[in-house]
């Protein structure tokens, strides 16, 4: 799961240490220990030679046997103990016995614990004064009467030798705490290490988990997103992202409120849960304070989210009992708050800033989608009324111009001609295909074949009603030409008629200008323009001369 390099386990045991160091000592001495019987068995006693070959017989034994490690240490120290005990009783303190024992409590102290060196110290002088007094009383004497020595040389000898002891073991004592101490260090880092590397790899885990739970989160935010920008109503687009949002994020209600106007009113338009369901169309009034959430996310427009573990900052809902968190996002567009986005989960503190950061970009969409849905339906309305509008306005132009025009013509072997009674009774015979323009029937097409029996193909209706199309169209522009040439006439009437009116300043001369102008424009047999109230005893009156 993570790629952090091994960390080699530390671990010293000084027991196992111990052993180690015992066998390999052991071994040196075997090595050693047969040259060493070489190079003193021509000089030795006959018993001398006997206690070296058989603490060599035994050295090798206690060496590769599977023997236990108290064992081979007693015989260890044994080993050098006995050589110089057999040294002094030889040769007295003159010698190398001294050696021996010094040995035999060096390796005391690093073999067995603190008391092992004090009590080989203790053996140590107490077998040199038990040799002293025994040689000074005549109870022993040794081999070799130059090693006699006088009580004052046993004093000193004994001093001494227990003053270097001393100080061995005072030296090894240090080297042993030394050591430990710099075991222990070593040890107290590779164990800090090994907690830090602990919860580096917690860390990396919970890392890991938080990306793999934002991925997760990001791709149903799409999935989501991209579902609701598919819908095309309101209703439609409010209804699938209460859902989806529900189902993709295990939230158990999800609520959408709309706001009103003035924003004070939150209308409940969407809901997931069936409690919700039930309010949909009831209204929350907002009231204004930093206490109450929806007016906080209105006023910031930032989300706002609680759990039940924080009194304070929690906004309970009776009809929700199971709410242990919950988070209220604004639906902005252009600015503006038009709704909230409400969700709850029944975990605490189920909610956080990076989960506020997702949620409110789905909450933009869905808002944008909101928001180009409602400009769809208002374009969708806008289109249909100017459809029905210009429906209207086709039907009043075309029941205004077909009286003014020939109702009908024929084609007939002998040309075209018109029709000024023509029948629209469908008589069964030939095809009939209707002019229609802009959803309103301004004529229709009947074209018959030769023959009685001749039938239509179904190209040939549609190649018929595709020319019926275009002469509606064509139909159409001629009526929209003559119009525009109509209005153009008009234009130009009162164009002229206002040129010629403000030739001069005279009142009767203008009067008598329009009231002539407007006889000839409209070829009257009199036209009269009064100046004044109505109800006036006697007006001025033009009149047009006939």
């Amino acid at each position: 799961m993570n790629n952090l390099p091994s960390l080699t386990v530390f671990s010293f045991n000084y027991k196992s240490w111990r052993e180690s160091f015992i066998v390999g000592v052991l071994r040196v001495s075997s090595v050693l220990g047969a040259a060493l019987l070489a190079i003193s068995f021509p000089t030795a006693t006959f018993r001398d030679r006997a206690i070296f070959i058989v603490l060599y017989l035994a050295l090798l034994v206690i060496t590769f046997a599977p023997v236990e490690y108290k064992i081979r240490a007693f015989f260890l120290l044994a080993t050098p103990y006995v050589l110089g005990v057999n040294s002094i009783l030889a040769w007295g303190p003159w010698l190398d016995g001294s050696v021996f024992l010094i040995a035999f409590i060096a390796l005391s102290a690093l073999l067995f614990d603190e008391r092992g060196d004090l009590m080989a110290l203790g053996i140590s002088v107490f077998t040199l004064t038990v040799i002293a007094f025994l040689e000074q009383f005549d109870l022993i004497l040794p081999p070799n009467m130059l090693a006699a020595a006088t009580p004052l040389d046993w004093t000193a000898y004994t001093v001494d030798f227990a003053i270097v002891s001393a100080i061995l073991v005072f030296a090894v004592r240090l080297l042993k705490q030394g050591f430990s101490q710099v075991m222990q260090e070593a040890q107290n880092a590779v164990q800090a290490l090994k907690n830090e590397r602990a919860q580096l790899e917690n860390r990396v885990r919970e890392r890991t988990e938080e990306i793999e739970a934002r991925s997760a989160q990001l791709r149903s935010s799409a999935s989501i997103s991209n579902t609701i920008a598919e819908q095309r109503g309101v209703i439609e687009v409010l209804e699938t992202a209460t859902r989806l949002v529900s189902e993709q994020f295990g939230y158990y209600h999800v609520g959408l409120y709309l706001l009103d106007e003035r924003k004070r009113v939150a209308f409940l338009q969407a809901s997931s849960s069936a409690e919700g369901k039930s309010r949909i169309g009831q209204g929350l009034r907002i009231e204004p304070g930093r206490f109450n959430p929806f007016y906080r996310v209105i006023e910031s427009k930032l989300p706002h989210f609680a759990s039940d573990d924080d009194p304070a900052n929690f906004f309970r809902d009776s009809g929700f009992p199971f709410t242990r968190s919950r988070m209220l996002l604004p639906l902005t567009v252009r600015g503006s708050v038009i709704g909230i986005l409400d969700l709850h989960a029944e975990q605490p503190r189920a909610f956080n800033n990076r989960d506020a950061e997702t949620f409110q970009t789905v909450a933009n969409l869905v808002a944008i989608s909101i928001e180009n849905a409602r400009l769809m339906e208002e374009t969708q309305n806008l289109a249909r009324q100017a459809e029905a509008q210009t429906s209207a306005q086709t039907r009043e132009n075309w029941t205004k111009f077909s009286p003014r025009q020939k109702p009908a013509y024929q084609y007939t072997p002998a040309g075209v001609r018109p029709l000024f009674n023509p029948n629209p009774k469908d008589d069964g015979e030939g095809l009939r295909v209707p002019l229609t323009l802009h959803g309103q029937n301004i004529g229709v097409i009947t074209i018959k074949r030769k023959g009685a029996n001749a039938g239509w193909s179904e190209r040939e209706r549609v190649l018929v009603e595709k020319i019926a199309v275009q002469a509606a169209l064509a139909l159409e522009n001629s009526r929209l030409v003559e119009e525009t040439q109509k209005r153009a006439q008009r234009d130009q009437v009162v164009a002229n008629i206002s040129a010629r009116v403000r030739e001069t300043l005279d009142i009767e001369a203008v009067l008598r200008t329009a009231a002539t102008e407007l006889r000839k424009v409209f070829d009257l047999k009199e036209a009269e323009i009064s100046v004044g109230s109505l109800d006036a005893e006697k007006p001025q009156k033009q009149r047009g001369v006939p």
